[in-house]
């Protein structure tokens, strides 16, 4: 604290706040210079949130029904499922995919496909250590049901790539934890892990304690393709003890494929279908199998409607179309507007002497043009314009002729433009062209790779098809893996994005902590030099006080000398 100008009657603090202003403007404007960077920031970080929402919307498998890199997207059907007979359920439903004809399908399932099985007989007191044992699924022991060490059980089996396969379980003390190994302390729901896992799967184990009893069947159905062999090791084994063996009164059920009829439209003859699995597909129809009739019975049918619905996939079409051109204009809008020079960030002091509602509004006219001309969002709205009006390889179709086309307003820098009847009747005449057009996956570059030479990403985008494209250009700007070179997609890389590594570490990151530094180092430097004036100024006051103190000494003199 203080106290100064007793001797020369001078303002110090005023006196000394002008002194310094020179070197605190220039403070000021490395706080502005910081704050314009910041900005800048925020701007590209509300672009790139904008950008990823639209992938993680639109062209992300776990969201089936947004995804628009997805083929059944495009189906443009409603379909629905009934049986002949009143009352009964219908022993199929079905979905259409793109290449479907609408009309009436007539389905009759006589054989369901199912899989190999052996049904085990009820455990009883003879198949445990203690009669009246009570059976539980978590704390019975193996060794409660007999089972020792060495035994073993071998599974031979189709995996789901049709590949034959032999695992083996050995009961034994593991050594190391492994799904080939399990003790003969651990629980009937431990066992059941093991098979499963052991199997990735493909052979389940199963116990009820309501029947008391074990089965096991393949993950496969089908006359060839389930083909589950299950063996013990010597007679008397696992599989006797578990009552899974013809001698103990196990029931062995074989695989059996599904049989059924189709009955298109357009014609009365019934054409028979034989399938491994109770899930299929045939032109563009995806059928369910759920029940078959008793007795091998052909009166009772399932009738199917595909009914054309080009609303449906035109409503897709058209939202994401909307949320494209929100984000192209958006965009646009930020690297096209003109910046108003005159508006600098405001000083703590400027601040200080303005409403809150004029700070607002002035910081608003500050952003403003940030980003004009932007070179890395210029490239980002080219790409994304160029991937529209470029046909596609082997589409069939192109964007006019299905009624889409890029606005001609160059201000709108790619807007698109929907042409709703002439897009509905596309769906509805050229449906799998128009989802060639927007879903078609390059044969040459199946994968979108950061890596990529140019040669290959030009191969690739000519081949795909225009929202496979849009989504390469989306990952190559907001992609938060790295590539060989560690580096994210460019907008990450520019100014990062909140809950990733680039929130702190990119080119404008490390430009505000470059600015944050040099900003303390000047605020250091400011109060020594404050200091500085102040001591000097403290020196003229004693002074000051050293010459009131003579004078008054010499006036005293004089007067005592009259």
């Amino acid at each position: 604290m203080r106290i100064t100008g007793m001797a020369t009657g001078m303002d110090t603090d005023a006196t000394v706040k002008q002194m310094m202003k020179p070197y605190t403007m220039r403070v000021d404007k490395m706080k502005q210079d910081r704050q314009v960077v910041a900005w800048k920031q925020d701007l590209y970080r509300d672009i790139i949130s904008d950008t990823s929402n639209i992938t993680n919307t639109y062209f992300n498998n776990l969201k089936p029904d947004t995804n628009m890199l997805s083929k059944s997207n495009y189906a443009g059907f409603d379909v629905t499922a009934a049986s002949s007979t009143v009352g009964e359920s219908a022993g199929a439903s079905a979905t259409a995919s793109v290449g479907a004809v609408a009309g009436n399908y007539k389905v009759v399932v006589t054989q369901l496909a199912t899989t190999d099985k052996i049904a085990g007989a009820k455990i009883t007191d003879a198949n445990t250590l203690t009669p009246n044992f009570n059976l539980n699924k978590y704390t019975t022991k193996l060794s409660d049901l007999k089972i020792a060490d060495g035994e073993t059980l071998q599974f031979n089996y189709t995996d789901s790539n049709g590949s034959k396969q032999t695992k083996t379980l050995t009961v034994s003390e593991p050594t190391t934890p492994a799904t080939s190994t399990i003790s003969k302390d651990a629980t009937i729901s431990q066992l059941i892990d093991a098979v499963n896992k052991g199997t990735n799967g493909n052979v389940k184990l199963n116990f009820s304690e309501l029947t008391k009893s074990f089965s096991i069947e393949s993950l496969q159905t089908g006359d060839k393709k389930a083909s589950l062999v299950v063996a013990e090791n010597a007679v008397g084994g696992i599989l006797t003890k578990l009552n899974l063996t013809a001698a103990t009164g196990g029931v062995v059920t074989s695989g059996q494929d599904a049989k059924l009829t189709i009955t298109p439209p357009g014609t009365d003859v019934a054409t028979p279908v034989t399938k491994s699995g109770n899930t299929f597909s045939i032109d563009g129809v995806n059928y369910t199998l759920t029940k078959a009739n008793v007795g091998g019975d052909v009166t009772t049918s399932t009738n199917i409607t595909v009914a054309g619905n080009s609303q449906k996939t035109y409503d897709k079409i058209k939202v994401f179309i909307d949320k494209y051109n929100e984000l192209v204009e958006k965009v646009s809008k930020k690297t096209d507007e003109k910046k108003q020079y005159k508006y600098l960030p405001l000083t703590d002091e400027q601040r200080t002497a303005m409403k809150e509602d004029e700070i607002k509004q002035w910081e608003t006219n500050a952003k403003q043009g940030l980003l004009k001309g932007d070179s890395n969002l210029d490239s980002m709205l080219t790409s994304m314009r160029r991937a529209f009006y470029e046909g596609v390889k082997d589409a069939g179709v192109s964007l006019t002729e299905i009624g889409l086309s890029t606005s001609s307003d160059i201000s709108q820098r790619g807007k698109i433009i929907i042409d709703e009847k002439k897009l509905k009747t596309a769906i509805e005449t050229k449906g799998e062209q128009v989802a060639d057009l927007f879903t078609k996956e390059s044969t040459t570059q199946p994968s979108y790779n950061p890596d990529a030479t140019s040669k290959e990403r030009s191969d690739r985008n000519g081949e795909q098809g225009i929202f496979q494209r849009i989504n390469d250009i989306m990952q190559d700007y907001t992609r938060t893996s790295r590539n060989s070179n560690g580096k994210k997609g460019i907008l990450l890389e520019k100014a990062g994005i909140k809950g990733d590594t680039t929130e702190f570490k990119s080119l404008l990151s490390d430009d505000i902590i470059k600015k944050d530094k040099k900003i303390n180092e000047m605020v250091k430097s400011l109060a020594t030099r404050e200091n500085s004036f102040y001591l000097k100024f403290s020196k003229l006051e004693t002074a000051m006080n050293k010459l009131n103190s003579q004078s008054s000494w010499l006036t005293q003199q004089l007067g005592g000398g009259k």
